[in-house]
């Protein structure tokens, strides 16, 4: 077992359910059960909140405060590469949120990023099939950005790049002008950070799809083909193809005073056996589509950083049928490095499913919104 790097303890004070917490966890299984509600994934979701600086939601973090209370504050105790390193992620309404590594504030959240690498399984990790292009772009930019700070770093740039952009069609709509150079100004700065993140995604997408189609074929079978593909907006990733494209969307942009061509609309295709995954997969080929490439995204950034990242899994076992259970239960047991958290409703399950696990395996009960290590009578 890789104990390079793991969380050993976490303190919450006013944090969504929780009043205070500290909790004691094993660099190995870490298995939380309760009842719907109890608070079980409010857990996993303050160590999201260490690691990529937010929630798993995409609210304000003022909604992470306890009902009635003034501020959360999230601590993780870790180990990593022989060493032990304290962080915490703050937040007071009016003055935000702050994380300090050691006890010192970052300047930038962006430099954490990849710091402590993380990856989460969530029951509503289906909607990246069933939903729109969005979703399926943040499942991109956040793995990348884990392992690669070039591309964390042109994105940001080509988003604040872009925002100009956008102001500057807003604002010329709005009085009723339009300055091609001026806009031109923009477009110019836009296209190579553009250029360079397709290029780092259409490479990630190349080391990837192994990792996926393996764990694919080896949750379901052989005989179904998964199938993923890149749809970038520009299909000429050169100067002159965005060139091209921008000059074709100009008409459009000026009309809806946004930009509507570049990476920011690219998208990923799933299919299975040809056909689109969100149109004709069961929920339970699309459950399985989604795992098989989370379990992936664990695999490519444990192989890049030379680090497992945590690995947090949250009530994934619910209408999974046996053959697959014991599959991701072999997957996660045996073949899977480094830290897991996995949440779910019924203690039985759980300690059916990691019984012959040869790794070390705690369990914790959540009830009335405490959080106690649980050994069976």
């Amino acid at each position: 077992m890789n104990t390079d790097f793991y969380l050993s303890a976490l303190i919450l004070s006013t944090f969504r359910s929780y009043d205070s917490l500290r909790a004691d966890f094993s660099p190995g299984i870490n298995c939380i059960f309760g009842k719907n509600g109890a608070g079980k994934t409010n857990i996993l979701d303050a160590l999201h909140f260490l690691s990529l600086t937010r929630g798993f939601r995409s609210t304000a973090d003022k909604q992470a405060v306890k009902e009635g209370e003034a501020y959360f504050m999230i601590e993780g105790q870790y180990h990593k590469r022989g060493e032990n390193q304290n962080t915490q992620c703050n937040f007071l309404p009016g003055k935000g949120k702050k994380i300090l590594v050691n006890g010192v504030p970052l300047t930038k959240m962006s430099t954490h990023i990849g710091e402590l690498p993380l990856v989460s399984i969530l029951p509503e990790d289906t909607e990246m099939i069933k939903g729109g292009s969005t979703l399926r772009r943040a499942f991109l930019d956040t793995l990348i950005a884990q392992y690669d700070k070039e591309y964390l770093n042109a994105l940001i740039f080509y988003k604040k790049i872009l925002d100009q952009r956008n102001a500057l069609l807003k604002w010329m709509g709005e009085n009723k002008t339009f300055d091609k150079d001026q806009l031109q100004i923009w477009t110019e700065q836009l296209i190579p950070r553009g250029i360079q993140i397709v290029q780092i995604r259409n490479q990630f997408l190349e080391d990837f799809t192994p990792y996926f189609t393996g764990f694919f074929h080896k949750i379901v079978s052989e005989s179904e083909t998964p199938e993923i593909s890149y749809l970038p907006s520009v299909s000429d990733n050169t100067v002159s193809g965005w060139q091209e494209a921008m000059e074709k969307s100009l008409s459009k942009d000026r009309a809806l005073e946004i930009t509507s061509t570049g990476t920011h609309k690219d998208d990923l295709s799933f299919k299975i056996h040809g056909r689109e995954a969100k149109t004709f997969g069961s929920q339970g080929q699309q459950k399985t589509f989604v795992i098989s490439l989370k379990l992936a995204e664990h695999k490519l950034i444990t192989d890049k950083l030379n680090c497992p990242p945590i690995l947090l899994l949250d009530d994934i076992f619910d209408k999974l049928d046996e053959h697959r259970l014991k599959s991701i239960a072999e997957i996660l047991g045996h073949d899977t490095q480094g830290q897991i958290f996995i949440t779910d409703t019924s203690y039985e399950r759980l300690h059916s499913v990691f019984t012959d696990s040869p790794k070390e395996v705690q369990y914790f009960q959540v009830k009335n919104h405490t959080l106690k290590g649980y050994k069976p009578k």
